[in-house]
């Protein structure tokens, strides 16, 4: 492993648990990460990125609930940025569902340091959520999803919450209003901890580069 390596693991830890946990915008992202299911890489290319993905499908479904992959030399330089590496994330997804026929193991979204603050509503707040330090995808099992999504008839159903995380629930289409719950408590959450004070946290896990770039 590299300084570069241990450097990005690092920032991604000040983030993982002074934000997300700290602030319990996922409750259950400590359980995921202490007990193991929370898988990281570093990657230093963009075209290393769908190798490594089929690799993490190649892991026991046990072993892996939540990865991410970690980009510390990505360019990051605003929010044109953001939806460049957004894009990147979606043509991910497609090849991933394609390499099995429509039922991939997981999900991905993109996280990036220079995603907007944009408070208006608990939607639009997933985005300030999701500023990593570095450029990341991460990857929510599907099959996670699909048991606590369950069937799809329109009732109403019960939900176990005890494994579900942030972004399962946000990944959930449902006809429950589960997601649009927790986007609100976290909403609120952002508003009563203080947006400008959050955003400065949120700037301090970035490394000196990324910080000049911004």
């Amino acid at each position: 492993m590299t300084t570069t390596d241990e450097q990005a693991l690092a920032r991604s830890d000040r983030y993982l648990r002074e934000f997300v946990e700290a602030l319990r915008l996922c409750p259950y992202a400590r359980p995921c990460r202490e007990s193991g299911r929370l898988h990281r890489r570093v990657l230093h290319s963009r075209d290393e990125a769908f190798a490594a993905i089929r690799q993490i499908e190649a892991l026991p479904e046990q072993a892996v609930e939540v990865a991410l992959l970690i980009f510390p030399e990505d360019p990051a330089s605003g929010e044109q940025s953001a939806r460049d590496f957004a894009s990147f994330c979606a043509g991910l997804r497609e090849r991933m569902f394609a390499a099995h026929g429509g039922d991939a193991p997981f999900y991905c979204v993109a996280f990036h340091p220079d995603l907007p603050r944009d408070l208006l509503d608990a939607h639009r707040a997933v985005q300030f959520i999701r500023r990593s330090p570095d450029p990341t995808l991460q990857l929510v099992r599907a099959s996670v999803l699909r048991a606590v999504r369950g069937g799809n008839d329109g009732g109403s159903r019960y939900v176990d919450t005890a494994n579900l995380s942030l972004e399962e629930a946000m990944a959930l289409a449902s006809p429950l209003s589960l997601a649009e719950r927790i986007a609100e408590a976290n909403l609120a959450n952002l508003e009563r901890e203080g947006p400008d004070r959050l955003e400065a946290l949120l700037f301090s896990f970035r490394g000196v580069d990324r910080r000049r770039s911004s």
